[in-house]
């Protein structure tokens, strides 16, 4: 009954449902009632950080060779509240990656790229992208409804992006 009851709960999340599952008549209550924290929605993403070049015209070529400090914050909820600690670890763990609310480095970094010609784009720049990774926190409770039926209900869902810890960057041209 715990296997069912877990595959269809990750059913119920994936799916965002409510009631998950019907106790037999021998089992009085949920078995696995409580409260529960689940990643979901997982995504990695590249966000631009605060290294980049000027601005220049199609047709030129940018080299950029700084050294700076590169930097990028986390973008959303999860880490506000008492329970940021747990978001992250879990979400840590589902990745393989260890994530934080930010991401700092100070290295030389020299790139060349040639800007093209974009429609409705006027001009072209080298920007560092920081590897990131992208999911909402779900917190639910599980408990025994009316007739022993197992419910689920939603606690909070906080959606969110987080940088990576490791120096994981891309470089690529930013159009406006």
């Amino acid at each position: 009954m715990r296997r069912a009851l877990n595959v269809v709960l990750a059913t119920a999340l994936a799916s965002g449902g409510a009631v998950i599952a019907t106790a037999s008549p021998a089992q009085a209550a949920c078995a696995d009632r409580g409260t529960y924290i689940a990643i979901i929605n997982k995504k990695t993403v590249w966000k631009p950080t605060n290294v980049h070049s000027d601005w220049a015209r199609p047709g030129v070529t940018i080299t950029y060779a700084k050294s700076k400090e590169g930097t990028w914050k986390a973008e959303g909820t999860a880490t506000v509240g008492a329970e940021a600690g747990v978001i992250f670890t879990k979400a840590s763990a589902s990745f393989s990656a260890t994530i934080g609310k930010s991401w700092t480095k100070s290295d030389r970094w020299s790139y060349a790229a040639t800007v093209q010609r974009k429609a409705g784009k006027s001009k072209g720049r080298l920007m560092m992208y920081h590897e990131a990774r992208s999911f909402t926190a779900h917190k639910y409770r599980v408990y025994t409804g009316a007739g022993g039926a197992c419910k689920l209900t939603t606690v909070y869902k906080k959606p969110g992006t987080y940088p990576v810890k490791k120096n994981s960057n891309l470089w690529g041209l930013q159009y406006s």
